[in-house]
């Protein structure tokens, strides 16, 4: 006999497939991000933002007044629930960023502005409640850093997480840096490989 699909599985078949993709890989056409591995206490903690009113409330974030809507027919016991599936499934990996641009400058701010909470393998961190970075597409990470910029988002009374982002990103300046910001970012998406033997004496 056939084991039941979970709850949340369910969930997310009857709520999240339609944007995000069955697989949580994500649909660029209508700007719904890969969602896939994130890990549950992220997804738990911006559901409850968008219920809430935390995010998705400005006029001109139409991508999250949809997600807002939507997070209200989810209780409160269903919240984790649907998180504990997205966070089983496998990442996807986004396309290379474009390659026409300074990686070197990309680096630098990234290390002196996001590396202490988003730490050096953009994995985030769950003391800072930062997300990992890895996994996400150069068209939504330039989408986020320009609504924080422009007050979309974090900007609401108890995103206090969401305000420190605003900060970070008045850090990003210019398109040029933004760019090089989002392509560095994605330098980060593949594990490095492991070194090569040397094959010197005394090795097989």
């Amino acid at each position: 006999m056939a084991t039941p699909p979970a709850q949340g599985s369910i969930l997310f078949q009857n709520l999240c497939v339609h944007c995000h993709g069955t697989k949580g890989e994500g649909n660029a056409t209508i700007k719904a991000p890969p969602i896939a591995g994130l890990p549950d206490w992220y997804v738990v903690a911006q559901l409850q933002n968008f219920q809430l009113d935390r995010r998705g409330v400005h006029a001109s974030d139409s991508e999250g007044q949809m997600m807002r809507a939507i997070s209200k027919a989810l209780t409160a016991q269903q919240i984790p629930e649907v998180a504990a599936h997205v966070t089983q499934l496998p990442r996807v990996t986004p396309p290379p960023a474009n390659p026409n641009v300074d990686l070197a400058r990309g680096r630098e701010l990234y290390e002196e502005r996001c590396m202490e909470c988003h730490r050096y393998n953009g994995e985030g961190e769950l003391v800072f409640r930062s997300p990992p970075l890895v996994s996400l597409p150069d068209w939504y990470l330039t989408a986020q850093l320009r609504k924080f910029q422009r007050g979309l988002r974090g900007a609401e009374i108890g995103d206090e997480y969401g305000k420190k982002m605003i900060l970070s990103s008045s850090y990003v300046d210019d398109e040029a840096l933004l760019q090089s910001l989002v392509a560095y970012l994605l330098t980060l998406q593949t594990p490095a490989a492991p070194p090569a033997k040397s094959g010197g004496f005394g090795e097989d």
